[in-house]
């Protein structure tokens, strides 16, 4: 637990305004970034000691683990009809794209035949910041 103590107090210190928080946070993406090699290889031999337990919920030292079996994927991309779809979405996609970016300037977007195209929706993801180290 000191580790995690240690990461909380480099936390606090930035909030406090004592650390400068881009090399807190530079920091804390090189660890989130080790931690995450780690954890891929300790899952391997996590996952047999896991399967040693009959039932898929389990306690073991005070935790609760449960094994969640592996889902179906499905891949269409070698289906002729499913590209043909793919790229008329991809295509519908792209002009009501551009039908969005047109009503933001205040014109609508309409087709040869003269029918409206419906804007897409436009939502904005949250900011981050990225850091190479």
């Amino acid at each position: 637990m000191l580790i995690k103590e240690s990461l909380s107090q480099s936390v606090q210190e930035v909030l406090d305004g004592n650390a400068d928080p881009l090399e807190v946070w530079a920091a804390l993406k090189d660890i989130e970034k080790h931690l995450e090699k780690c954890k891929a290889e300790v899952e391997r031999a996590a996952m047999e000691e896991a399967n040693k337990y009959p039932d898929k919920t389990f306690q073991y030292k005070g935790m609760t683990f449960t094994r969640i079996e592996g889902r179906a994927n499905y891949k269409f991309d070698h289906l002729p009809m499913w590209v043909a779809m793919k790229e008329e979405m991809k295509s519908f996609e792209e002009r009501a794209k551009a039908a969005s970016k047109n009503v933001q300037i205040g014109a609508q977007m309409v087709t040869e035949d003269g029918e409206v195209i419906d804007p897409a929706i436009v939502t904005y993801s949250k900011s981050s910041l990225s850091v190479k180290l």
